[in-house]
C-alpha cells in the first residue's frame, strides 16, 4: 500500500458563485486539517475563427491573472492564518487539476463554473474529476 503524505488541498476557482462556494469549504477544510490550500485557475485561448484577434490574445492570461489575484486577496482576507499556494495555468481546466492533484489530499471544485450550461447539475470539469482524478474529489453545490 502507497502511503501518501502532501497535506495539501487542490481547489479549483473561476470566480463564479459556486467556485467561491467550494473555496470557502476548502478553506475551512484546511484549517480544520491545518493543510496548505492551493488555488488553481486554469485559463485556455478560446477557440476563435479566423480574423483580427492575435492582438488581444495577450489579455486572456492578463485577465486569468487579475481573476486569481482577486481571490487571493479575499481568501487571505477572511483566513489570514492559511498557508496559500497559488497556480496559474494553461491548459483545460480539469486535466490541470488532475495534475496538481497528484501533490494533494483531495480536489474541491464547484458544482458548475462558468460554462454556458446552467442547467447543468454538475459541470464538465467536475464530471471528468469524480471519474478519473487521482485522489478524492469533494463537490460542493450551491443552493439558489
Amino acid at each position: 500500500m502507497q502511503v501518501r503524505e502532501f497535506n495539501k488541498i487542490v481547489v479549483g476557482v473561476d470566480g463564479s458563485a459556486s467556485s467561491n462556494a467550494a473555496l470557502d469549504w476548502a478553506a475551512q477544510e484546511a484549517e480544520i486539517r491545518g493543510s496548505a490550500l492551493e488555488l488553481i485557475h486554469a485559463w485556455n485561448y478560446p477557440n476563435l475563427g479566423y480574423g483580427g484577434y492575435v492582438a488581444v490574445l495577450e489579455d486572456f492570461e492578463k485577465d486569468a491573472s487579475t481573476l486569481l489575484d482577486e481571490v487571493v486577496t479575499a481568501t487571505k482576507e477572511s483566513h489570514p492564518n492559511l498557508k496559500l499556494v497559488t497556480s496559474l495555468l494553461q491548459g483545460p481546466t480539469a486535466q490541470t487539476i488532475m495534475e496538481r492533484a497528484k501533490e494533494a489530499d483531495m480536489v474541491v471544485v464547484g458544482s458548475r463554473g462558468r460554462g454556458g450550461f446552467s442547467g447543468l447539475l454538475l459541470g464538465s470539469v467536475g464530471q471528468q474529476l469524480v471519474h478519473h482524478c487521482p485522489v478524492p474529489v469533494v463537490i460542493i453545490h450551491l443552493h439558489e
